[in-house]
Parts: structure tokens; C-alpha cells; sequence
């Protein structure tokens, strides 16, 4: 068969367009791979948002951030600087930061200067102490319209905002958006020319807009002038400058089916900055004319002899001349400026892990031999610790600690239907879907359930309706005006009775039903038995179960509250961990489950009841759950666990009100919590819990390393015995997985509390919430606010979260560590980067040793790290 000249011009027209395109894409995501992605408010997850720059060193990164964003990625110096004048920082700190660092400084010869000799380690310690400041960074990547139209950037930015918000808003906008089946690019295409913020010789520039993305892409940057060779550099400009909505769209390609990607938010940038510029500068000139203001501005220095003689001057050093001063300023050259809050990160760091690592150094407390009470997997959150160790006070308890998803990646559908949610960590693709289903007998007592639910929720969206209707506010106003008035008095003045008051209400109208999760019907039995085996190998509970042991998921309960996700379950996708729970409880209580772990080496008595329960972490009350499926004999062992956890709860509850704000001081436990379930339920409350705030440290290590140490809710807790492990292959899932995700927690908190403006969410105080959930802006309109708001850091005067990288402590074979860092670039970065700090102890009792790139090096705590032996990489 053969084809005519035309119909091979038509296919080489048609290649020519696809390679166009696929090129455009490849370009556009090489400039993005720096971005991580948001979720939306509703699944908040917690994410490094340096993540793209993780094959990096850490503090190249930071110099990275500073160019592309203007964000400092490490704390400002002279907070550091306070937190060494009172003592959080010592000198010895500081010695042996500089030590790690810069250890060609100790090589050097003393120095000069007037008529005394001076060391240069103490010298460049002084330059840290009282050296002249370090200028803040400043974003380097700028768009044209930036520098020749600073009005027009910003009306550009208030549409980017104003149409990505239409386009995204799940549900709270009166006004849909039209077109938007189309996908976002062609829908604002039609839309954008009769967009009258615009003024008309723009919107007039936007008809003509091509029909696809890349093309319009394309052509944007050809109108512009932009060289092939600074495109990427140029889509970076117009990514950072609304990153938040940038980050947003992001996650929103990843997707399925969402009908936006980053192409079509660049589209609609590019183009729209190409029609505004078109009316001031000639095709092909913006960007030439903006050059110099766009790419060649360095970021501020401090001049070398300006920063000797400011140091001179500190020290109260006269009668130097000037090759004196010259060296003393070759010697300070040895740290950047720019790199001294690097040195100051480290010795901040130090302090803290130094104290930790002797506190982990005493003897092991004796085990009883006798079958425990009970046995209690909590997730392996920070905030679970404090509950964990009140428990074992108070019998013959044992606690675990596993990721909170109890590695079941699923996605739950709860008895009212509708679109299932993930319930699994960020990184990982659900595999199942689980359905909650009424108890046999209780079909009738769902439905009733469901009817209520229904009727609270009419209610609720019909006050929301009035409330955007034109008259319909005032007839509400007049009609229950009389009511509302007393009950939003109630629920700002005694908000632990009105929460209590509308919580009865809602269970006489809509009152919980017995329901299953119906592992059976939505997992094969080789998948459940599959899914149990991997569960107990991971979580090393093998042998010797008690007679109950109970799955203790988490999750939190406040009101009013946008950021409600980011205090549930990061492991459960940042939902509540309760579903997990249930489901890994149904799989272990399974009797063919049961039979495939016996024949495979793990016998589970008969006697042994698996149940669920879910911690709140805002009030540190634990609800077990599914408890009518309990048999007869095990109810009075929850009966005295129940009270037991009771106990702990409140204990656990006096200890957080000795910090949180507004709380009584040294309250007694029953009355701390009162007060703890009272501040959930206030719907004015701006600090209803800490979260994970104050994070520092992942342990993965018998739980005998750990058992009553006071470890004040700051480490992740992983239950690991090496012993058990001769392949490592649990250990290479603990690191690859949750360690990962402890990583991102850690790293959401550290950059918000360094950079708030860059990297946190502002105050609450300040917070719109857009799109029905899509996220928050500040004041009426922003960019997207990604990470933690002010209030999750701080009480209100002094920050709460120490902002430092997190350290893994592990306890097995240094040579299994080096095979697994070697196989998993995530591992070789996040170590061998300065992401995480890797500290590691063969057996208890053994030495610690810290990781580098180049080998172990023997980690004395509290020792000068000069002193440090360096041993071989494989021991």
C-alpha cells in the first residue's frame, strides 16, 4: 500500500506537533522537579517541601531555596545566636560543629593580630558569636512582567489565583465554573476574554490564543524573547512566584482525571503575561530588556574586610595593620557568611542528641516473665509515647510501636458510602478497598443511622445555603437569630457543655450502629493471610501474645478547625487511623488467617483476641473499638484495660497542660482532663493540641531501649529486634517507608518554624479557606498557604517546635545499614545529604556510631568531636 506526498506531509505534521509537545512537558516538569507536592486540606499530608532538592547536599539546597524562592532554609542567626546565649548552644557545641565542618581549620597556624596570637578556632567562634550579620536571601528568579510591569505582575498573579481557585473549588463556590469538563486550559481559554479585571486590549490579545497548552506555552515564550537556553530558569521564575498554587496543581497532574496539570497553569501565565507586555514592548523583547533584573543579581555578600574589621571591633582588638587584617579576613573567608548558620544548625542539633544518646546509654530494665495483661501497638507518633509509658506503669503491660496504618494500604468506604478515601502513607498506592458494613441483625439500626446522618446534614447545608442566598440571611436572622445568638455564646463560653450537650443530640438522632469491616468480601484469603503475615513479621510480635492485644490507631477531634487533618494519622493518609485498626484486627482474628500464620511459624493461641482502638491525641482518651464482636471470656481483660488506659489518658493529659496554653498549671489529671476535651470541642481555640510539634529523633530498636524513659513526646518509636531479622529485609521496609514519611513530618515542621512566610500557613487568625477544602489563603486573597500555621509551632510568644533535621537511631549490624544505603538512593540522600542524621549501635550497650559519606565514625555524646576515631566503612 502506498501513500500519497500529502498524507506524508499530514503525518509529519502531526509527529512535529506531538514531539513539540512531549518536549514542552519534559521541559516544564525538569523546571518543577524542585516543587513537592500539596494535598489538599482534607488529606493533609506532611511533606518535605525541599523534596525535589533531596539529591543534593543540604546545604546546597539551601542556596538553592534562597535563589528560586527567597526563603531561608536553615534558622535565622540571630535567633540562633539567643538561643546560645541562654545556654542551648555551648561552646563545645559550637567547637565541634566547626570541627565536622571546616576541619582544615584546625590545620591552620595561629594568627596575629596587634600584639596578641590568636587561635583561629576561637577566632572564627567569635565571628559566629558577633560577626556582622548575614543579609537575608532574596528570590533571584523573577518573571519580565516583575521587572518592567510590577502592577501588571500582580493583576497577573490575582487572576492565576482567582481562576485556579474556580477551577479547583470542590464545592464551596455558588458559582460553577463552565467548562470545566474540558479541563482547566481550554475552560479559561473561553473564558479569560471576558474577564473584565483585564483591560480590554488584553482581553482582546487573549481570543487569539491557540487551542492547546504547549502550544500556547510555546508561543508565550517566543513572544517574550525567552532563549531556548533559559527556559527552564524562566518557567521556574513563574513557578515561584505563587509556589503554593504551583505545588498544588502539581499534585493535582499526578492524578487521575483532574483536568489540570502544570502545562495548563504555565499556559495560562505565560499567555496572559505575553498579551500584557505585548501592549508596552515589541515581539520578542520583554525579555531582553528585563535580563539584567531578572538573572544577573547575586544575592547580597558581606564584604571580607569590612566583616574582619567589624570582628576587630567586636573583640576590642586596635593596633593591627593591614596584612593582619588582610589574613584575619582570608581566615573567615574559610566559612562563608552565608554557610555560618549551617555551623550553628549543627551544634543546635548536637546538643540535643548528645543528651538524648546518654539518656538512651543506662542499664536495661528486667522484663517479667509472666504472659503480659495485655499488649498495645500504637502507632509509632511522638504523642503516642507519653500514653505508652503511662500504661506500663500501671501493670503488666507491653507497648509496640508500628506505623499507624498497621500496613494495610487500603482504601476505607464507610457505611454511608460514597468515594472511598486512602488510608495508607503518601509514598504508597492503596492495593485494597474495605467496605464498612452493618453487623448481621443490625441492618435496620444502620439505616436509622444513616437516616439521622442525613437529616444533621440537610440541616447543615441548608443553613450554609441561606447563608449565601441574597435575602434568605435575613429571614434566617429573624427566624433563629433568637436561638443562634445563645448557642454561639454556649459553644465560646462553655464549650466542653455545648459540645456535650449537641454530642447527645447527635446520638439521638443519628446513634451509632454495630458495624464490621468486611475483609472477606473486599480481600482473598491468600491476601488477608498474606497481608496479617507481613503485619506481625514487621511489627516483630511472632511469639509470646497475650491474651488480648489491642491495635491502637490515632486520630483527633477538634472544632472549627481547617488543619483538623495535619493532628489525625500521617501513616493513614491523614485521616484517623481507626479504619486501619479494625481491618488488621478482622485479618488476624480470621481462622483461615490464622491457619496459613501457623503454617508459617507463627501461632497465634487460641486464646488470643486481636481488638481495635483509636487514641484521640487532642484529649488522650483511647475508644477501642468493634468491641460486640468481643467473645464473653475477654471481657473483663477490657474492662481493666479500659480503666487502665483511662488512667493513662489523664496522666498523659496533666503533662500537656503544662505547656499548652490557657491551661491550668499543674492540674491534677482527672481535672487536666476535663480541660483537654473541653479545648477540643471550643470552637475558638487556636491551639487545641501540639501535633507532632517538637519532633527530633525516629528509634527504631527494642522497645526495652526505650521502656520508662521519659522521652517528652519528641521521637518516633519503631519496635525493631535485629535478631529477628537476618535477611533485613524488615529493617529496609522501616527505612524505606515510615522513616521516609517521619522525614517528611520532620521536615515540615523544621522549615515552617524557620521560614514561616516561605514555608509555613501565617497566622489562623488570618485564614481564608478556598475551594471547599482546596486550602487556605491569608485575608481574602493569596497564594496558597502550604505547611503548618503559626499556632502549630508556637504558643503565641515563644516558638514550641526546636527546629532541627531529624536523627535515626537504629539498632542493628553497621555493615546491614552500609547494603541498604547502597541499595536505596532515598537512604543515600537522606543520610549522605545531611537531610537526616544517622546515629547507630549494634547491640545494646555498644558503642555509637554516627554515618558519613565516608564511613562510621565512632559518636562519643557530650565528647569534642576532634577526639572521634574514624573507622572503616564496612565493620
Amino acid at each position: 500500500m502506498t501513500t500519497s506526498p500529502a498524507t506524508d506531509l499530514d503525518l509529519d505534521a502531526v509527529t512535529d506537533v506531538v514531539t513539540r509537545a512531549e518536549a514542552v512537558r519534559a521541559e516544564i516538569a525538569d523546571a518543577a522537579a524542585f516543587l513537592a507536592s500539596t494535598w489538599p486540606l482534607a488529606d493533609f499530608i506532611a511533606v518535605n517541601p525541599l523534596f525535589g532538592l533531596l539529591d543534593r547536599p543540604f546545604s546546597e539546597a539551601a542556596t538553592h531555596a534562597g535563589d528560586l524562592l527567597g526563603a531561608r532554609a536553615t534558622p535565622d542567626e540571630t535567633w540562633l545566636r539567643a538561643a546560645w546565649q541562654r545556654g542551648r548552644i555551648t561552646d563545645d557545641d559550637l567547637r565541634a560543629a566547626l570541627t565536622r565542618r571546616h576541619p582544615a581549620v584546625l590545620r591552620r597556624s595561629p594568627l596575629a593580630l596587634g600584639d596578641r596570637v590568636h587561635d583561629p578556632v576561637d577566632l572564627l567562634l567569635a565571628d559566629l558569636q558577633r560577626g556582622i550579620a548575614c543579609p537575608p536571601p532574596h528570590r533571584r528568579a523573577r518573571t519580565a512582567a516583575e521587572a518592567l510591569a510590577p502592577d501588571l505582575a500582580g493583576l497577573l498573579d490575582t487572576h492565576t489565583i482567582q481562576w485556579c481557585s474556580a477551577f479547583l473549588d470542590e464545592g464551596q463556590a455558588t458559582w460553577r465554573m463552565p467548562g470545566r469538563d474540558r479541563g482547566f486550559y481550554p475552560a479559561w481559554r473561553a473564558l479569560a476574554a471576558h474577564d473584565t479585571t483585564l483591560p480590554r486590549p488584553v482581553r482582546e490579545r487573549l481570543r487569539h490564543l491557540p487551542e492547546r497548552a504547549e502550544d500556547a506555552v510555546l508561543e508565550a515564550l517566543a513572544a517574550l524573547g525567552v532563549p531556548d537556553d533559559r527556559r527552564t530558569h524562566y518557567l521556574q521564575a513563574h513557578l515561584t512566584r505563587l509556589p503554593g498554587f504551583a505545588a498544588h496543581v502539581r499534585w493535582r497532574g499526578e492524578q487521575a482525571d483532574e483536568g489540570i496539570d502544570l502545562v495548563d497553569y504555565l499556559a495560562l501565565r505565560l499567555g496572559a503575561e505575553a498579551a500584557v507586555l505585548a501592549g508596552t514592548h515589541s515581539h520578542g523583547t520583554a525579555w531582553a530588556l528585563a535580563r539584567t533584573d531578572l538573572s544577573e543579581v547575586g544575592q547580597a555578600t558581606v564584604d571580607p574586610l569590612g566583616r574582619a574589621q567589624h570582628l576587630l571591633s567586636a573583640l576590642e582588638i586596635t593596633g593591627t595593620h593591614a596584612a593582619q587584617r588582610t589574613a584575619l579576613a582570608e581566615l573567615l573567608d574559610e566559612l562563608p557568611v552565608h554557610q555560618r548558620a549551617l555551623v550553628w544548625l549543627d551544634a543546635y542539633e548536637e546538643h540535643y542528641r548528645s543528651r538524648l544518646l546518654r539518656l538512651l546509654d543506662r542499664p536495661l530494665p528486667e522484663q517479667p516473665d509472666a504472659r503480659p495483661q495485655a499488649q498495645v501497638v500504637c502507632c509509632i507518633d511522638p504523642r503516642s509515647e507519653g500514653l505508652r509509658r503511662h500504661l506500663e506503669t500501671l501493670g503488666n503491660y507491653r507497648t509496640l510501636g508500628f506505623a499507624g496504618f498497621f500496613a494495610v494500604a487500603m482504601r476505607y468506604r464507610d457505611l454511608a458510602g460514597g468515594t472511598a478515601r486512602a488510608q495508607c502513607p503518601g509514598p504508597i498506592a492503596p492495593r485494597h478497598t474495605v467496605t464498612e458494613l452493618p453487623s448481621p441483625g443490625r441492618q435496620r439500626a444502620a439505616e436509622r443511622s444513616l437516616a439521622g446522618r442525613r437529616v444533621l446534614a440537610a440541616a447543615e447545608n441548608s443553613l450554609h445555603a441561606a447563608k449565601d442566598d441574597l435575602v434568605a440571611p435575613f429571614v434566617l436572622a429573624e427566624a433563629a437569630g433568637w436561638l443562634a445568638g445563645p448557642l454561639a455564646a454556649a459553644k465560646t463560653f462553655a464549650p466542653g457543655a455545648a459540645g456535650a450537650a449537641r454530642s447527645w443530640w447527635a446520638r439521638r438522632i443519628a446513634p451509632a450502629p454495630q458495624t464490621e469491616i468486611s475483609v472477606a468480601d473486599d480481600l482473598t484469603v491468600a491476601e488477608r493471610a498474606a497481608t496479617a503475615e507481613t503485619m506481625l513479621t514487621l511489627m516483630g510480635l511472632t511469639g509470646g501474645f497475650a491474651r488480648l492485644v489491642v491495635l491502637c490507631g490515632h486520630g483527633a477531634h477538634t472544632d472549627n478547625n481547617p488543619y483538623q487533618a495535619a493532628l489525625d494519622c500521617g501513616a493513614c493518609g491523614g485521616h484517623p487511623g481507626g479504619p486501619n485498626a479494625r481491618t488488621a484486627a478482622a485479618l488476624l482474628n480470621d481462622p483461615q488467617v490464622r491457619l496459613h500464620l501457623a503454617d508459617h511459624g507463627i501461632s497465634v493461641p487460641g486464646d488470643t483476641w486481636f481488638v481495635a482502638a483509636e487514641h484521640d491525641t487532642t484529649t488522650d482518651t483511647v475508644r477501642l473499638l468493634d468491641t460486640h464482636l468481643l467473645p464473653d471470656t475477654h471481657r473483663p481483660d477490657v474492662d481493666a484495660l479500659t480503666a487502665d488506659l483511662r488512667t493513662a489518658g489523664a496522666r498523659l493529659a496533666a503533662e500537656r497542660c503544662a505547656v499548652l496554653p490557657g491551661a491550668p498549671v499543674r492540674a491534677q489529671p482527672r481535672r487536666a482532663a476535663r480541660h483537654t476535651r473541653a479545648r477540643a470541642r471550643d470552637w475558638a481555640q487556636v491551639f487545641p493540641e501540639w501535633g507532632l510539634a517538637d519532633n527530633a529523633a525516629f528509634l527504631i530498636a527494642p522497645r526495652a531501649r526505650t521502656r520508662g524513659v521519659d522521652l517528652r513526646s519528641r521521637v518516633f518509636l519503631h519496635d525493631y529486634d535485629a535478631d529477628l531479622d537476618p535477611t533485613g529485609s524488615v529493617l529496609e521496609t522501616i527505612l524505606t517507608a515510615p522513616l521516609v514519611v517521619a522525614h517528611w513530618i520532620n521536615s515540615q515542621y523544621y522549615f515552617a518554624a524557620v521560614d514561616q512566610d516561605a514555608f509555613g500557613a501565617g497566622s489562623k487568625a488570618q485564614h481564608n479557606v478556598v475551594g471547599g477544602g482546596l486550602g487556605v489563603m491569608s485575608g481574602p486573597t493569596s497564594d496558597l498557604r502550604t505547611g503548618l500555621p503559626w499556632q502549630s509551632l508556637t504558643d503565641g510568644h515563644h516558638i514550641r517546635h526546636e527546629p532541627q533535621r531529624l536523627l535515626a537511631l537504629v539498632q542493628a549490624p553497621l555493615s546491614r545499614l552500609d547494603t541498604l544505603i547502597a541499595r536505596h538512593a532515598v537512604l543515600h540522600h537522606m543520610f549522605g545529604n545531611d537531610w537526616v542524621g544517622l546515629a547507630a549501635q549494634e547491640h545494646a550497650g555498644g558503642t555509637w556510631h554516627r554515618y558519613s559519606p565516608t564511613g562510621w565514625q565512632l559518636w562519643q555524646p557530650g565528647a569534642d568531636a576532634s577526639a572521634a576515631t574514624t573507622h572503616a566503612a564496612h565493620l
